[in-house]
């Protein structure tokens, strides 16, 4: 156990950290406590912010971690053989793809350990693998709503008339399964992975399961137990072949986000002592190694909620790990990078409370290595920028250990005067996935050089967009438009989100502690907007607005936002149904203040009372 309050002299990086002393990387940092690993993906197709084949990322995760998950590459989607020469309708082949080979033989050649990220998911999954004959029948989108978002063909659902029997889909879960793991000790990976996802975001509460599980194809034709089987088919592969190529053991998780929810906490320990007539629990077999915690937070997260259920999911298994780390940066003002870091020290601090009280805490990996390539690019949320410099992030992670202090947040001279937003001052480049779209349509993709300009236009408004406030939230894009306003020429667009917990986000910081009026305009072709406070993960609503025709609608509402923040961020929000992206517009919106307080209503305060003697104790009170 490493003391955290040591004083690190050895050095073993040229990263220089607080009043320029030398300090070890993060892998030698945590040596005696933990992996600390990180994820990323291969450069492909022009896209030059990825990580492998890049050689000064490759050199930065070398430096600074000692293992590494492909973000992508190993998923269900892109290893399924389902179209390989030897598939069967009971067999389903693994079929490696090019980029996951590739970043494996990096690994090996560099000796960087591996978590396999993942076997069986709902999402990053062939619809063809749970159809007769692998051909998918669907249910046909409007060819009017196809023609003006092509993406919805992704989306379609399947028709039950396709699916294959239990039975069937069993023997090809069980199949891919092994055949995955043959692959790995065959080709010298088995030695590099330490770990597997088995199974992936099974707990969905939302859908209205009786057992709480998520309403995937998975569930529709096999049932709850496909988690079980999933296990058992991975614990006897691992048995089988790794004695037959002698080989390490990985430890086997169930993986899932939002886990320190009470509910999702009670459905899983459900879900891992479940027996049938024909088989005993995931538990009472031992076919489960270990929990992994994603870890997507905010700055401003519970941190006790969270440990609690690092210590109850430690209680039930032989090991944890926090899996999917990352923690978005809320605040858009000058010490947005101060309260991120703030967080990662506490959050770290808090793991290392954790070892000590003898919880079997083996990983830590950061979802992505810099912010330009997050998955939820504009939330900053990692511990380097796009040009590889360390963030004060870093040193929070650092002094956890160290015991070194942050220092206090910068004072900020607030601006509660009245907002107005009409975007037409701006600097717009319209950017547009065309690439995607031309894909989808099958035509030929964008070529490399278009690619790049693409991503530097992106970058660019983001940018712009951010030192006004504005941010995506989630996984998406917002960007600036000519197409569609209300007023003028130009307003803000969110026309590619993933979920309605996506859309555009924005930052009234300043108005922390005061009543505020929002208001504007917006344009959704979806059945609802709501725009809704995001307070430390508590949500208020502010407006909703019932859409859905082609026509502005205006909104405006009141909130007073609490004291006890470092950050209030909004987020506008389309809610339809699952699969459904329809695009939002926002055009005109203000903020004005409509009441100011004198600052003691919160939880917290930073007043006392200073010197000695017969002074009055200082305390708030409710009358005037």
């Amino acid at each position: 156990m490493v003391n955290c309050n040591c004083v690190l002299s050895e050095v073993t990086t040229d990263y220089v950290g607080k009043e320029g002393r030398k300090i070890m990387a993060l892998k030698d940092l945590y040596e005696n406590l933990f992996r600390i690993g990180t994820a990323g993906e291969r450069i492909r197709e022009g896209w030059t912010n990825h990580e492998i084949g890049n050689p000064q990322k490759e050199a930065l995760i070398l430096q600074e971690f000692n293992s590494f998950t492909c973000a992508n590459e190993l998923k269900p989607a892109y290893n399924m053989g389902f179209a390989d020469p030897s598939a069967r309708e009971d067999y389903l082949p693994f079929a490696i793809n090019p980029q996951a080979k590739a970043m494996l033989d990096w690994a090996k050649e560099n000796h960087m350990s591996v978590r396999g990220h993942v076997m069986v998911w709902h999402s990053q999954c062939p619809r063809e693998i749970f159809c007769k004959n692998y051909e998918p029948v669907t249910f046909p989108t409007d060819p009017a709503v196809l023609e003006k978002n092509p993406m919805m063909k992704f989306f379609e659902k399947l028709n039950p008339v396709c699916y294959v029997d239990r039975k069937t889909l069993l023997a090809r879960l069980k199949s891919y399964i092994f055949s995955l793991m043959e692959y790995m000790y065959q080709n010298g990976y088995g030695e590099l992975i330490y770990a597997w996802d088995v199974v992936n975001e099974a707990i969905e509460p939302a859908d209205q399961m009786p057992d709480g599980l998520r309403n995937s194809y998975w569930y529709q034709i096999i049932g709850g137990d496909f988690i079980y089987w999933a296990f058992r088919y991975a614990k006897d592969a691992v048995e089988q072949h790794s004695v037959q190529y002698h080989g390490r053991k990985p430890s086997l998780f169930y993986n899932d986000y939002n886990e320190w929810m009470p509910e999702r906490i009670g459905i899983l320990e459900k879900i891992l002592h479940a027996a049938t007539e024909d088989h005993g629990s995931i538990l009472g077999e031992d076919l489960i190694d270990g929990i992994g915690m994603q870890g997507h937070l905010s700055d401003n997260n519970d941190l006790e909620e969270y440990l609690q259920a690092l210590r109850t999911y430690a209680s039930w298994v032989r090991e944890v790990q926090i899996t999917e780390l990352d923690v978005k940066c809320t605040c858009t003002n000058a010490n947005g990078e101060y309260y991120q870091a703030l967080f990662y020290q506490q959050l770290f601090t808090k793991l290392l409370e954790a070892k000590r009280e003898g919880i079997n805490l083996t990983a830590v990996i950061f979802w992505g290595l810099t912010d330009d390539n997050s998955w939820i690019r504009g939330a900053n949320p990692l511990l380097f920028r796009g040009d590889l410099s360390a963030k004060k992030s870093y040193d929070g992670v650092v002094y956890a250990l160290t015991g070194e202090s942050l220092g206090e947040p910068a004072q900020i001279l607030l601006d509660l005067s009245d907002r107005r937003y009409d975007f037409e001052n701006l600097l717009v480049e319209e950017v547009q996935e065309e690439s995607l779209v031309k894909e989808i349509r099958g035509e030929d993709p964008l070529d490399d050089s278009e690619k790049k300009q693409f991503l530097e236009k992106a970058a660019m408004q983001e940018k712009q967009l951010e030192r006004l406030g504005f941010r995506m939230r989630g996984f998406g894009d917002i960007g600036l438009t000519k197409k569609l306003c209300h007023t003028g020429t130009t307003c803000l667009a969110n026309e590619h989100h993933f979920g309605d917990w996506c859309g555009i986000s924005y930052d009234a910081s300043d108005f922390i502690g005061q009543t505020i009026e929002m208001s504007g305009w917006v344009y959704c072709t979806g059945p609802k907007v709501d725009l809704i406070g995001d307070f430390a993960g508590e949500f208020q609503t502010v407006a909703s607005m019932e859409t859905g025709k082609p026509e502005w609608v205006f909104f405006q509402g009141q909130i007073s936002i609490p004291m006890e923040l470092h950050s209030a961020v909004f987020v506008f929000l389309v809610r339809e149904e699952e699969g459904n992206m329809s695009p939002l517009y926002l055009d005109e919106f203000r903020i004005h203040l409509l009441g100011q307080m004198e600052g003691f209503e919160g939880k917290h305060h930073t007043a006392a009372i200073r010197g000695a003697g017969h002074l009055p104790f200082l305390q708030v009170v409710e009358e005037e």
